[in-house]
């Protein structure tokens, strides 16, 4: 008998991707007014085993925010982590199919998913019509899903900007009439460096700037550093898995373990009953986590961060009145971007599509956030175990 492995396993999945992109709408949350939701469409760097395992945080916290409607996943694939040492950055991994299935299947929702360019565009007018037919599955799920919604969708970026400038550079009145908001978790503020999302695409980060689309901007990196915890426009956050992980339920343990400790079980869905126990798992609540995007979802989705007598949650706006707020804005700004992909910004007196993440200062604020996506993670539904 054939042994299963992860990579046979892959070519079943990329199939049901292919198949699944197209019908619309996700499946509501349980009890959830679909009309009413967030329409959202996720482009991520998600890849197993993870280059950055907060990629399956970010969209561990959507599937706890019942105000967004998930429309669909889109695979934000570079070259380099797909092969191994030397020609590659370290170890060849896989596109992020098996996290998307597996959490669709713990969650009972039917996520689209598909994967974009793999290499970064060669100019920022690059349609990336010239690519292979199997990268063209990601900008053909943004395409499709901005038009087949009545109304316009948010799009949340983590990792490059690639499928955004492509798309748009084939069908910009559709992405201008359909976008609601590209909440973009790129670039920084200032600084002699080049942040290194930017850096994955340059050419994607400048066509996106120029491209006139609304921008909620999240930046992962200051003008002092990508792992400021305290400056005023940081979105970046640290901390200790044993503090975000506690007490998570079981699937979504297990899915977090299939994940960190880079399993290559191909029985992907059968694995998830034996993770989020063991050696394994405590090697994994032994490790921390930088983390950037959470802010982004959480505005995007209308909450906000608040003190309760539980302790810090993140809130609907509404729900609100009367508790402390670790204050959280969207600054309004003018904003050029140069051939090098830099960003210059001052903030606006007027309205503007673009704005500016800003928050009260402070180091306390990543300990506010871990308290309250923990609270968020252990509120997640699961219809599988």
């Amino acid at each position: 008998m054939t042994s299963i492995t992860r990579r046979n396993a892959l070519k079943g999945l990329a199939a049901l991707a292919a198949g699944a992109a197209l019908p619309g709408r996700v499946a509501a949350t349980p009890g959830g007014t679909p009309d009413r939701r967030i329409p959202l469409l996720h482009l991520t760097d998600l890849y197993h085993p993870p280059q950055d395992p907060d990629d399956h945080l970010d969209l561990a916290t959507i599937a706890g925010l019942p105000e967004y409607d998930l429309r669909g996943v889109v695979l934000d694939i570079t070259r380099k982590f797909l092969v191994a040492k030397p020609e590659g950055w370290d170890i060849a991994r896989d596109p992020g199919y098996v996290p998307v299935a597996q959490l669709s299947h713990l969650t009972g929702h039917a996520i689209p998913v598909a994967m974009g360019p793999i290499d970064p565009l060669k100019h920022p007018a690059d349609d990336a019509r010239d690519r292979p037919l199997a990268e063209q599955g990601g900008i053909a799920l943004l395409l499709d899903v901005l038009a087949r919604s009545p109304e316009p969708v948010t799009i949340s970026a983590v990792g490059s900007a690639r499928v955004i400038a492509a798309a748009f550079n084939r069908e910009p009145e559709l992405l201008r009439a359909k976008t609601r908001a590209v909440l973009l978790n790129i670039g920084s503020t200032g600084g002699p460096k080049r942040e290194w999302n930017v850096g994955l695409d340059p050419s994607a980060y400048v066509a996106l700037w120029r491209s006139g689309l609304p921008i909620h901007w999240f930046p992962c990196g200051t003008d002092k550093s990508a792992f400021d915890p305290a400056h005023e426009r940081g979105t970046y956050w640290k901390v200790p898995h044993a503090v975000l992980f506690r007490d998570l339920p079981d699937g979504l343990r297990a899915w977090l373990d299939y994940a960190f400790s880079g399993s290559p079980r191909g029985d992907i869905i059968t694995a998830l009953a034996a993770g989020g126990r063991g050696p394994e798992w405590a090697k994994v609540l032994a490790g921390e986590r930088n983390m950037w995007a959470t802010v982004s979802l959480v505005l995007g989705a209308g909450r906000v961060l608040a003190r309760t007598p539980a302790g810090w949650r993140f809130v609907p706006t509404a729900a609100a009145g009367g508790l402390e707020l670790w204050p959280f804005r969207l600054d309004p700004i003018r904003a050029t971007v140069d051939d090098e992909a830099r960003v210059s910004w001052q903030v606006a007196e007027e309205p503007a599509p673009v704005r500016l993440f800003g928050r009260k200062p402070g180091a306390d604020y990543g300990v506010a956030m871990a308290v309250a996506l923990n609270a968020l993670l252990r509120g997640i539904q699961l219809t599988a175990r």
